[in-house]
């Protein structure tokens, strides 16, 4: 099922991730799927979903810093880069309350508020959601709800959103990581480090998801 992007696709949306569904939402990077994060292991239900390795964490996304608030341990850095450049495509990882052990990561949780006004709608009304790409690990990522519910067959719905340009990249969000003394950029996404202002990764990082 595909709903539209309007006020009542959004709220059908809602209701589907209140159920407990998995869901694909658009982004300001790649298109992605979500489950509400305050369900029983949600990265758990993610990974079910696209078919994916249990040990690879889930991203945390809402439409603010306050519906963040309950799983993180904000750093310094972290609250000065989330200053500079939300809502937008960069993703930090900072350390996790106990809340949010549950997306999946070993001590720590990657957060990030997108640059989407549709998605950030659905959060307003729904709270703060587990994410990952929209794609079969392995494979690139979806770039619309059609072609999400085409590779995931298990999601319970799709939220309308742009679609990639055709033949377009789809750039994932970059990824900081903010629990040390200085951030270290772990993945270049739609943001260099040049834009970030850190150091350049080791091996130029990249991916995607």
């Amino acid at each position: 099922m595909i709903f539209t992007a309007d006020d009542r696709g959004v709220e059908a949306a809602a209701s589907c991730l209140r159920a407990g569904g998995v869901i694909g939402i658009p982004t300001d990077t790649v298109y992605g799927i979500a489950v509400l994060a305050d369900l029983e292991r949600p990265a758990e239900r993610l990974a079910a979903a696209k078919g994916r390795p249990l040990d690879q964490p889930a991203i945390l996304m809402g439409a603010d810093v306050g519906q963040l608030a309950p799983y993180v341990r904000w750093t310094a850095a972290a609250t000065a880069l989330a200053r500079r450049h939300w809502p937008g495509p960069l993703t930090l990882i900072v350390p996790a309350t106990a809340a949010g052990l549950g997306l999946g990561g070993r001590g720590t949780v990657g957060v990030r508020i997108p640059a989407c006004p549709l998605v950030r709608r659905l959060f307003v009304r729904v709270g703060p959601c587990a994410t990952t790409s929209a794609n079969r690990h392995g494979e690139p990522p979806a770039t619309d709800a059609a072609a999400a519910l085409s590779a995931l067959p298990m999601l319970a719905g799709a939220l309308e959103g742009p679609a990639q340009a055709p033949g377009a990249p789809a750039h994932p969000s970059s990824i900081l990581d903010c629990t040390g003394a200085r951030p270290v950029l772990l993945r270049v996404g739609a943001l260099d480090a040049a834009a970030l202002g850190v150091a350049e990764p080791e091996g130029g990082a990249t991916g995607s998801g």
